[in-house]
């Protein structure tokens, strides 16, 4: 790897005052990656590079070619130096003040794009052809499925999940909650149903419990709507 670009990644890390852990938990990379850049063991990659420059408001070619002093882009894209004001202004004016603030925004920018691909993947095939969003539609799943894994983001899908709970409420004759109970004795015990041998199999129960969404991407994953049975 170029000892400039070495040097100037650990510029960056000491312009935004983070440690390596920390620098690497903001590029998704690992700690001893971010090491393995500033030592010069392995080369800082496009794709890195890219990454680094949309976190930070670096131009990224500066890491690449390890120019210094970094740069940034400034009024009309005129290169300006890169500093830790500039690194601060480019995290609120193009992320949010917030990290919830910065997700709803993106989330909305990346909704646009997603909205775009599918339609236009629906409409490729024209009124002859087949469409491609079958195609189209796995690839961003399987993306879904990759990004959870790649960026270990299991616990916090869960905490959000869990935040969509509703009430479902379900009622059925006690024959069929006594037949549901021997075939499905866990769901019956999720529900709350205890028998009551004192009831007749026509009378009715109607029983409520609290559901969570399951992780499904390409599948709606909203809490179904209170009092749906």
């Amino acid at each position: 790897m170029n000892t400039k670009t070495s040097k100037a990644i650990q510029e960056l890390r000491g312009i935004i005052g983070l440690t390596q852990g920390e620098f690497a938990v903001m590029i998704g990379a690992s700690k001893d990656t971010v090491a393995s850049w500033e030592v010069g063991r392995n080369k800082l990659s496009s794709s890195f590079a890219r990454r680094i420059a949309l976190a930070t408001g670096v131009i990224e070619d500066d890491l690449l070619r390890g120019r210094s002093p970094l740069t940034t882009r400034g009024f009309a894209a005129r290169r300006t130096p890169f500093t830790a004001e500039t690194f601060k202004s480019h995290r609120t004016s193009y992320w949010g003040s917030s990290d919830e603030t910065a997700a709803r925004r993106h989330l909305k920018h990346c909704t646009d794009a997603l909205e775009l691909l599918f339609l236009a993947a629906a409409r490729a095939g024209g009124d002859k052809g087949p469409s491609r969003l079958p195609a189209v539609a796995d690839s961003f799943i399987h993306w879904c499925e990759q990004t959870r894994e790649d960026f270990a983001l299991e616990a916090g899908i869960d905490e959000q999940l869990a935040q969509r709970t509703s009430e479902v409420a379900v009622q059925k004759s006690y024959r069929e909650w006594r037949r549901q109970q021997r075939e499905d004795p866990t769901a019956c015990r999720a529900m709350g149903f205890t028998d009551d041998p004192t009831k007749d199999d026509n009378e009715s129960l109607r029983l409520t419990t609290m559901t969570m969404p399951l992780w499904r991407p390409g599948y709606p994953m909203r809490a179904p709507n209170p009092g749906k049975a």
